[in-house]
């Protein structure tokens, strides 16, 4: 069922872009591929920079780094939309950055109070009791 779905949607792309290339011209389709393309790549590595430095920020103050590390992925995730080529993937990519931060934020939030709720360690510093022997 998978496989049938990717040719699904893998005809959708080709048939769109052969579309466009019918009303606007391949110039600009081309164009516009490659700009797609060029800016999930941008969307990917500053994206992954971002959430890391974010991770290290909320670590350093001793919270869960969810909502920072779900923020990173969806912008990855985008990014990686952008990368692959035709238009349904450029506008679902879109309109995920678009959507912003709002989203991702509560999306974030929710994840990190459902991790909190499971494991409420994680949210006081744990101490290890333990004997230690040098050999």
């Amino acid at each position: 069922m998978p496989f049938i779905i990717l040719l699904v949607f893998v005809g959708l792309e080709t048939w769109g872009i052969l579309r466009m290339m019918e009303r606007v011209g391949a110039a600009p389709v081309g164009l516009w591929l490659l700009a797609a393309v060029l800016l999930g790549g941008v969307m990917i590595a500053r994206g992954g920079l971002t959430a890391i430095a974010r991770v290290r920020i909320a670590v350093s103050r001793g919270e869960l780094p969810a909502v920072e590390i779900f923020q990173g992925l969806l912008t990855a995730f985008a990014g990686l939309l952008l990368l692959l080529p035709g238009f349904i993937t450029d506008l679902l990519a879109i309109s995920l950055l678009i959507s912003g931060r709002g989203v991702k934020k509560r999306l974030g939030e929710r994840l990190s109070a459902t991790v909190a709720q499971a494991r409420p360690d994680l949210k006081k510093p744990v101490t290890l009791d333990g004997e230690y022997r040098r050999k």
